[in-house]
């Protein structure tokens, strides 16, 4: 049985959260954010463990062999409750239902938990019903938000979590840990075009999601280039999950922002597509790119996924093929 932990570059925040512990000075509502593959889903999930722990051990570590941590691993726990995304989105069906079960009696002494995944697929109506918990929660209680995107959700839902950042770790580290999963692999290529998220590498490598980052890369390039009809290409991309879509569209705008501030290549998220990054750099002009930037930052804010995705991808295509006529002909 494997006993639940944090990663090796999660010291600080065990840290912080054992001494908030140990003080009985942890906020009801808690918000981690970070870019994906940090690790806040494990570490929310071992938290909440620890929260609960009968003989919780140093660093908000659980001992992982009480009666209350052998229910958590067994996902049995009956004051633990986690809530996630549906189709992309999390309803207001789900949070009152979530809600309902924060009110009812503890079956335990210790404290009721509640982890919402992707709590940035709140849609309105559902962010609107869990402001009024977060506002006035039940005794005992914590919720634990997670998300990748803390912008997308409501100012009013970040004002009332106490937030805890998670970084990518550093090269050296991320890769000793790599190397611990799957030695003899290069993995600095691969932590590269991860942002610098050692589990987004690791996934990578044991995943086809490389090969579909290529084939959606590519897919971008050829409608900047506007030789790719921009529908057609949506509806190609409509099979991809729409997270993936959107962080590589974001990192290959920005990319382009950074080669146009003639920042050190280093710096290129996307180094496997360099050179045609820097070609189409060098045509578009800055206005136009973060033109393009400010648009994919508020669809990310305002659309439903589960009912708009084809939407969004048809706007956002059509949008960088104007911008590349329009590029082409100044």
């Amino acid at each position: 049985m494997t006993i639940a932990s944090y990663y090796p570059w999660q010291h600080t925040q065990a840290e912080y959260f054992s001494r908030l512990m140990t003080e009985d000075q942890l906020a009801h509502a808690l918000l981690l954010t970070g870019p994906a593959g940090t690790g806040k889903h494990n570490f929310a999930r071992t938290l909440s463990m620890a929260m609960v722990c009968q003989q919780a051990q140093a660093m908000a570590q659980p001992c992982g062999v009480c009666k209350h941590c052998l229910l958590m691993q067994a996902q049995t726990y009956p004051d633990f409750i986690s809530l996630h995304a549906e189709k992309n989105v999390i309803s207001v069906d789900q949070v009152r239902e979530l809600i309902a079960k924060l009110y009812l009696t503890r079956h335990f002494a210790a404290l009721k938990v509640a982890v919402i995944e992707q709590a940035d697929t709140l849609n309105t109506n559902a962010a609107n019903a869990l402001l009024k918990t977060l506002e006035e929660p039940p005794q005992y209680t914590h919720i634990i938000l997670v998300t990748d995107a803390p912008m997308a959700l409501p100012a009013t839902i970040r004002s009332r979590c106490q937030q805890i950042q998670f970084n990518p770790p550093d090269e050296q580290q991320s890769i000793e840990w790599l190397q611990a999963q799957a030695g003899g692999i290069d993995w600095q290529p691969l932590l590269r075009v991860a942002q610098g998220a050692p589990l987004k590498a690791l996934e990578y490598h044991q995943t086809e999601l490389l090969d579909q980052r290529i084939s959606v890369m590519r897919s971008f390039l050829s409608v900047f280039e506007y030789d790719a009809n921009p529908m057609q290409v949506a509806k190609t991309l409509e099979a991809v999950p729409y997270a993936m879509v959107s962080l590589w569209i974001q990192s290959l705008t920005l990319d382009m922002l950074r080669i146009k501030a003639q920042e050190n290549p280093q710096s290129i998220e996307n180094p496997d597509f360099y050179r045609p990054l820097l070609a189409l750099a060098n045509k578009i002009p800055n206005a136009l790119l973060i033109q393009l930037w400010d648009q994919l930052l508020e669809h990310k804010k305002i659309y439903d996924v589960s009912l708009n995705y084809r939407m969004f991808l048809e706007t956002i295509l059509i949008t960088m093929h104007k911008q590349s006529i329009k590029a082409a002909h100044k």
